[in-house]
């Protein structure tokens, strides 16, 4: 009977893809067990860090609910600032058109003797990306991978790119199952959180607040005379009014903070680790945004404003989420009993 005689070579690169193939699962069970987007994109970047031992690592994805585009939603290792503005993928972009025909990894340097790649090309250079990676779903680009040079300048070998395939279907998965969790807990009109989500994370924040020790801020607010809008020109310009500002509200709020539509005209934003003079910052911008924003209207632009009502969790006086917010619509009606148009601060 003859043996099956292994050499050491063979031997450590089969316990390698063993190791690589339990990494994989682990790293597949931990992508699918979460529905934060913010964080489960924080993981897929630093797994192709640790595994492909990049420094530079760039997920494009679909972030403007309204519009069609791939656009910058998380970078890492980058030291040199760049316009993020000027890095967006149209879905009818050919680069986009030959991802989502093709869907392995690409060598960067073997796109650019495609003609027709190079103005999409020319917009990523300033990631100087050296492997490209579809993040697919059922035949759909959910999103775009970018992997800089490897920190010891070798190219990316079969493996590596075997791996990346796998890893980029987990990926593709679990980002899709985030985007419909995120979908059931938006509100349709202004894409902000329904008022059920804002409730469960407003708990959440307060543990954590009250764990760590770190300062927690809420903001309410809402539309100064909504009524009249609604009388005069009809629930569908309200409706309008109600878009807008949601979209000024997730432009000019971190992803860290949690915005949403608190019921009607009003509106609720859970700053975490943020003193109260910070919120008082946020909430001042957020005021002035709105007020120089020009509205759609029926026949001439609209011109709005919003008063807000700030308060900081205190682990002494708010003996639950209901008296924190109840503290935060204090200072919100102290701002519009006191003119509107104002931010009041609960002191």
């Amino acid at each position: 009977m003859k043996k099956n005689q292994l050499g050491a070579s063979d031997t450590s690169y089969h316990e390698k893809k063993i190791y690589d193939l339990r990494n994989l699962i682990e790293i597949g069970m931990s992508l699918a067990s979460n529905l934060d987007f913010h964080s489960l994109v924080e993981a897929i970047l630093y797994t192709c860090i640790g595994q492909m031992f990049v420094e530079k690592v760039v997920l494009l994805l679909q972030i403007d609910i309204d519009e069609n585009n791939y656009s910058i939603h998380m970078a890492t290792g980058y030291d040199a600032p760049f316009d993020q503005r000027k890095i967006i993928l149209r879905e009818e972009s050919p680069l986009i058109q030959y991802l989502s025909q093709n869907p392995l990894p690409v060598e960067v340097r073997s796109l650019k003797s495609i003609e027709r790649l190079a103005k999409d090309l020319e917009k990523l250079e300033a990631l100087t990306p050296q492997l490209i990676i579809p993040v697919r779903s059922k035949n759909i680009l959910n999103g775009i991978l970018l992997l800089g040079p490897r920190i010891d300048s070798t190219s990316f070998s079969k493996d590596h790119k075997e791996f990346l395939i796998d890893l980029s279907k987990f990926a593709a998965i679990a980002v899709e199952n985030s985007r419909l969790y995120r979908m059931a807990t938006l509100d349709r009109m202004t894409r902000l959180y329904i008022h059920h989500y804002f409730q469960e994370r407003l708990q959440e924040e307060i543990k954590r607040s009250e764990r760590y020790s770190t300062p927690l801020s809420l903001i309410m607010t809402d539309i100064d005379h909504f009524k009249r809008i609604n009388d005069r020109y009809g629930h569908q310009q309200g409706d309008t009014v109600l878009k807008a500002l949601g979209s000024i509200f997730r432009k000019n709020l971190r992803k860290t903070d949690i915005a949403s539509r608190y019921g009607g005209e009003e509106f609720a934003f859970i700053l975490p680790e943020t003193k109260l003079s910070r919120a008082a910052d946020v909430a001042s911008r957020l005021r002035k945004r709105v007020e120089d924003h020009e509205f759609p209207g029926q026949e001439v632009p609209l011109r709005i404003t919003i008063s807000l009502g700030i308060a900081e969790y205190d682990i002494n006086r708010d003996l639950d989420a209901g008296m924190f917010i109840k503290r935060a619509d204090r200072a919100l009606y102290r701002a519009k009993r006191s003119g509107r148009n104002r931010v009041g601060i609960y002191r």
